[in-house]
């Protein structure tokens, strides 16, 4: 099918509030700030929402690229809460507001838990494969967790921050290439995120925030759990990065889901043998879990921000359900010692 590149890539957070300020009014444990480590988590204002957070990355994606929007055949946006109400979907109004011609774009949201965009990624690469090379991909993932839905704090392990990422692939050109990507969906793993109450009508119309932590309790055999997660990740890595054609070795930054140290660790680099410090994790301690846009708003941190000096970046992810996905990027940009 040829190359496919990453065009442009973005992150738009809002302000951050701090553990300490969490702690200091009874939303976050001390235990769970040490076993942590995150230092704040990113709070958008009640009158900011996650699909205009999305427009905002997009649109800051499409201008890093120097692309028309015109030019995007689809457009995947993935969030784990729907503010416009169910039976709504953000990929439609991310459509209409960015302006994309009608007609020629497919609009979808993507549902695959925390691994989402990634998953976008691989979509979109093998898409633009049957289209005109001048056709773009659009994948956005934002989330905004409010308090009456999801406790941000106490919800899992990690806290979870607001906020959302973009990137658009390109067929032509880029500033690095889809040099391997591979997924891996186990059902066996679809009850950590619903527990074992079964299905009921009290169930659905039940109006309490989600605490993940209490599905996860329900759970039989929870360190197996983490055993299988474990080995789903490390084949999905050895698939993309044989596909890339390098080994484990050649990878000079790694980004994960922001889930905090012990979760990180345990999830993802433990399994790999990779060190924290290939990680933004001194941004991810201050960002928060952000959902789907995890990986897309790490990688604009490195290459955006720090500027950092790379050959080869692993983007990692797990979502609920089962799914996990690995992405190897190549840099097409000539680095400089």
């Amino acid at each position: 099918m040829g190359d496919v590149f990453l065009a442009g890539i973005a992150g738009v957070l809002p302000p951050a509030v701090t553990g300490a300020e969490a702690i200091a009014a009874g939303a976050w444990t001390k235990r769970d700030a040490a076993e942590t480590q995150q230092l704040s988590v990113t709070v958008a204002p009640a009158d900011q929402y996650s699909p205009d957070l999305a427009v905002d990355a997009a649109r800051l994606a499409l201008e890093r690229a120097e692309l028309d929007p015109a030019r995007v055949a689809l457009a995947l946006h993935s969030m784990m809460l729907t503010p416009g109400g169910k039976l709504w979907h953000g990929a439609p109004y991310i459509h209409r507001k960015l302006g994309i011609p009608a007609g020629q774009c497919i609009a979808s949201d993507l549902d695959c838990g925390c691994a989402s965009s990634l998953v976008a990624l691989e979509l979109a690469t093998a898409y633009l494969a049957t289209r005109d090379a001048g056709d773009l991909a659009l994948v956005t993932a934002a989330d905004c967790w409010r308090e009456h839905e999801v406790d941000r704090w106490r919800t899992s392990n990690n806290p979870l921050g607001d906020g959302a990422a973009a990137a658009v692939v390109s067929r032509e050109r880029g500033f690095a290439r889809i040099a391997g990507a591979a997924t891996s969906s186990n059902p066996e793993l679809e009850p950590i995120g619903r527990g074992r109450e079964p299905f009921s009508a009290e169930r659905e119309k039940s109006t309490e925030p989600v605490y993940v932590r209490s599905r996860f309790e329900e759970i039989v055999d929870g360190e197996q759990i983490w055993r299988t997660v474990a080995g789903e990740v490390q084949s999905v890595v050895a698939k993309a990065t044989e596909q890339a054609g390098i080994e484990l070795a050649d990878i000079d930054f790694v980004v994960c889901p922001f889930l905090g140290r012990e979760l990180t660790l345990q999830q993802f680099l433990k399994p790999l043998s990779l060190d924290l410090a290939i990680t933004p994790w001194e941004y991810s301690r201050r960002v928060g879990h952000i959902g789907p846009a995890d990986p897309l708003a790490g990688l604009d941190h490195l290459v955006n921000t720090e500027g950092v000096h790379w050959r080869h970046i692993l983007l990692l992810a797990h979502g609920m359900g089962g799914i996990s996905s690995a992405v190897v990027l190549e840099s097409c940009t000539p680095q400089h010692s």
